[in-house]
């Protein structure tokens, strides 16, 4: 009885320590990234970033910013004219536009909705693995 206590306590530490790993992982990836925008471009106060395919989203206090993998600058438009991302959406930017992008399961079926930056209204809405009946 003892061994099997030991052995479930074993396995939930081995758990636990991957489960920290990752994070920590993650973490060091998203600096990375800022670091290295930061000392190629002129964005020096990062409060957001995303990489997308082949470019990063980024937003500062002022502006939104497109830039691609060889940190060229794309776009950069002003933050106040985009919408108020109030449910913390992810920015992506896909077929020429920035825009909004919510992923989430629904009755086994993962949907992607696709939001404009701009005015927040619904452009696409894909299902993965099914349809659903709305």
């Amino acid at each position: 009885m003892k061994k099997i206590v030991i052995f479930f306590i074993g396995i939930l530490v081995i758990i636990l320590g991957l489960i920290i790993y990752i994070d920590n992982n993650d973490e060091r990836y998203t600096s990375k990234i800022m670091d290295s925008i930061i000392s190629n471009t002129d964005i020096n106060n990062i409060n957001y970033i995303n990489k997308y395919d082949n470019y990063y989203i980024v937003t500062d206090k002022d502006n939104i910013y497109l830039i691609d993998n060889k940190y060229e600058l794309i776009l950069k438009k002003d933050i106040n004219l985009i919408h108020k991302n109030n449910n913390n959406y992810d920015i992506i930017y896909k077929n020429d536009y920035l825009m909004y992008v919510n992923d989430y399961i629904k009755d086994n079926v993962l949907v992607y909705e696709y939001y404009d930056i701009n005015t927040y209204e619904l452009i696409d809405r894909v299902f993965v693995g099914g349809n659903l009946n709305e």
